[in-house]
């Protein structure tokens, strides 16, 4: 399967005003109708009126956008993700969309989204947990919903059946499944893990995650990405979406941000020993270091007064991070 271009941060404004949108429109095409497509009268009153309440949700919510390094360290660190109760303190906002730079799941699953990795979720705090739908890119989903099996009796879809759920889908997220996770209790996925995973091997970790629905999957890159968003690890700039962007957004909303909190992993870089360079010692990796006290001398004062030296990570920039599963020891303080 091809991979799914990246959406840009400066893009995110745009698609939350675009889908807000979608979701208030109450003609043939528009969100409340296509969710309700198919289903029984009840249900389908039902997703009528999640359309018209995740609309207001997008419409007072906080974008974030997060880098690929950060996300991989989040998807690292929810496999040794041990059991965790939320807490509203958690969250960077009330209500959010936030998109990943990579998705956080396989690309592969059954069912009619077959093969959609999800790469972005939007939240709501509503009563004693917060519910969140999971986004994937809509040109992913469309290929391998157009690819059919053979093993099971199904044809590959037509183009003229491609076209038409492009024109029920016209914007690059689609959703793909909706959850809730309660505060101050342990998910159900958390329920069975252990309380202190630091004895379990890599590989039994691995093995844990991989056997995850994608739910868990997603839902524990979440819960690791607001709790490093709340770490000095973590360090946030704002991204303002295109001036052309900006006007289009203003006709659809006034009152809608068009800015991005972008964050990102906060490291120090230690410059790499090139081959043939004599001493010294070359890092290919990196690793988080705790917060600490340090002696700083002062040629002022002539003596040395101690500094807090907050976490961080270091290493060369771009490198592989040293054991990501501890990090979730440092999530814990």
């Amino acid at each position: 399967m091809p991979k799914a271009s990246v959406i840009p941060a400066r893009q995110l404004p745009e698609i939350r005003a675009e889908l807000m949108q979608w979701l208030q429109d109450p003609g043939e095409l528009g969100g409340p109708a296509v969710w309700s497509r198919g289903f029984d009268p009840a249900t389908a009153a039902q997703e009528r009126k999640a359309a018209a309440d995740w609309a207001t949700a997008l419409k007072i919510s906080e974008l974030f956008y997060v880098s690929a390094d950060m996300t991989r360290l989040a998807v690292s660190a929810g496999m040794a993700l041990p059991a965790y109760r939320l807490h509203p303190e958690d969250l960077p906002a009330t209500h959010g969309l936030l998109l990943w730079e990579e998705a956080v799941t396989d690309a592969h699953d059954t069912g009619d989204h077959a093969g959609a990795a999800i790469v972005a979720v939007s939240w709501a705090v509503r009563g004693g947990g917060v519910h969140v739908r999971a986004w994937a890119h809509r040109e992913e989903w469309l290929t391998a919903l157009a690819k059919g099996d053979p093993a099971l009796g199904i044809v590959d879809m037509t183009p003229a059946e491609v076209r038409a759920a492009r024109r029920d889908y016209p914007y690059p997220l689609v959703c793909m499944f909706s959850g809730r996770l309660p505060f101050a209790r342990i998910p159900g996925w958390l329920a069975a893990a252990p309380a202190d995973t630091s004895d379990l091997s890599l590989a039994e970790v691995e093995d844990h995650f991989r056997s995850a629905t994608r739910i868990e999957q997603a839902e524990r890159a979440l819960l690791v990405t607001w709790l490093l968003m709340g770490q000095t690890l973590a360090r946030e700039d704002r991204e303002n979406a295109p001036r052309s962007s900006a006007r289009h957004i203003a006709r659809i909303d006034p009152a809608l941000l068009t800015a991005v909190r972008y964050v990102r992993l906060r490291h120090q870089s230690i410059p790499q020993a090139t081959a043939g360079e004599s001493g010294g010692r070359g890092f290919r990796h990196r690793w988080i270091v705790r917060g600490h006290w340090r002696n700083h001398y002062y040629p002022s004062r002539r003596d040395h007064r101690p500094i807090w030296i907050e976490q961080h990570l270091k290493g060369p920039d771009g490198a592989p991070i040293l054991d990501p599963e501890k990090l979730v020891n440092v999530l814990g303080r």
